[in-house]
């Protein structure tokens, strides 16, 4: 899913910005060293709960707004 590929992306580019590894990044979110691999991959389907950690934890945000 693209979707999935962009966050992937954007997390893991983030990270490496911040300077932090995996497992430091894991543990700041709060959620596990493989929850982070797998994210990082695309592989994961994280629940709002989940990816609102990481993404606060890397100074990101997640924007919905309606289609155009």
């Amino acid at each position: 899913m693209v979707i999935q590929k962009t966050i992937a992306a954007m997390v893991a580019k983030q990270r490496h910005v911040l300077r932090l590894s995996q497992a430091e990044l894991a543990e700041l979110a709060q959620v596990s060293h493989s929850f982070i691999t797998k994210l990082e991959a695309g592989n994961a389907n994280p629940g709002v709960k989940q990816l609102s950690q990481v993404l606060e934890a890397v100074g990101l945000e997640l924007l919905i707004k309606p289609k155009s």
